[in-house]
């Protein structure tokens, strides 16, 4: 995904590492729990059960935050890949 793999300048790992922190926390914070939450969950399952769980887990952001988001993109941001202003 690209998300969080970079290459960098030797000794500019944490100062990266702490700029995609920054840029990962402004995105809606109920889908990253989500994410995150299913993330922690699926070690211990096999991969239909680790699907499943997410589905559940990713109701709730959707009906918060679909509408919104669409908004946003529909409006330009988040395009290509850039998240600059999200």
């Amino acid at each position: 995904m690209g998300l969080c793999n970079r290459v960098v300048p030797k000794g500019k790992a944490r100062e990266e590492a702490e700029k995609l922190a920054h840029e990962i926390a402004r995105f809606p914070q109920i889908c990253m729990r989500a994410d995150r939450m299913s993330a922690y969950q699926q070690w211990d399952l096999d991969l239909v059960s680790a699907l499943k769980n997410e589905a559940r887990g990713g109701i709730e952001p959707l009906r918060q935050e679909s509408r919104a988001g669409a908004t946003r993109f529909a409006g330009g941001k988040g395009r290509s890949g850039s998240f600059e202003e999200i």
